[in-house]
């Protein structure tokens, strides 16, 4: 690569990521309008090719959709995520450069009895207690998943809630429990009026997940059951023959 063309690729990816940023950040939201390719040669001093391509590159990736004669607006895409992967939610936020947060809906203990599947699931008696974790996902502010978790109580005797709210996975790793497997369930469903209401979608189509994490013992650790909202989440499966 010539010096002419390293330094074209570093303004374009300066630029990214100043774009990406502003996405991240929640500055720049869904639908917004970014700058024009006229304002942003004002501002960084860059060709107006260099600007033209680093656009046109992220509309390629989805992440802004250019509409003619209008300018060019963060997109809405979908959350896409691979089904034979292991990935929390916040991972996949901080792979589209979104920004994830959780909202505490509900925290409370149960018993195996009062939720009987979850319970077989975990395998445990129904006698025995679970924390139930109740929360709102979001991607730059936006409403993404309502998010059920289900943990036997013997494996946190003492929970830091504000840590449990931020990332079940990352907490319960952190409290030496190691996630070796996992088991996921896909169904499309309609949604209730009030996980409509909380998810702001305009449709009642929903996409729920069941999740079962297991230890490096083949133990499962926690139940958690999703409800994406089906216009900003998407699942994909990949086979190959060999």
């Amino acid at each position: 690569m010539t010096n002419g063309n390293k330094r074209s690729a570093s303004k374009k990816q300066t630029l990214e990521n100043y774009l990406i940023s502003e996405i991240s950040k929640g500055n720049l939201k869904v639908g917004d309008k970014i700058p024009s390719e006229a304002e942003l040669v004002d501002m960084f001093h860059f060709g107006r090719q260099t600007v033209h391509n680093t656009l046109a590159e992220l509309a390629v990736r989805g992440i802004i959709e250019r509409i003619p004669g209008k300018g060019s607006f963060v997109s809405s895409r979908p959350v896409n995520r691979n089904i034979q992967k292991k990935m929390s939610f916040t991972e996949d936020m901080q792979n589209i450069g979104m920004t994830a947060a959780s909202q505490l809906l509900e925290f409370r203990v149960v018993t195996g009895e009062e939720f009987p599947n979850v319970a077989e699931e975990l395998k445990i008696s129904p006698k025995e207690t679970l924390y139930l974790i109740s929360r709102l996902r979001t991607g730059n502010g936006t409403p993404i998943a309502l998010q059920y978790t289900y943990i036997p109580t013997h494996y946190l005797p003492n929970p830091d809630l504000n840590s449990m709210v931020s990332s079940i996975d990352a907490y319960t790793k952190e409290c030496g429990i190691e996630v070796n497997g996992f088991v996921t369930r896909l169904r499309a469903i309609e949604g209730s009026d009030e996980q409509i209401r909380i998810l702001q979608s305009t449709s009642r189509a929903l996409l729920n997940s069941v999740s079962i994490r297991y230890s490096d013992k083949n133990t499962p650790v926690h139940y958690t059951s999703s409800f994406y909202r089906s216009d900003l989440y998407e699942y994909t499966f990949s086979s190959f023959s060999q």
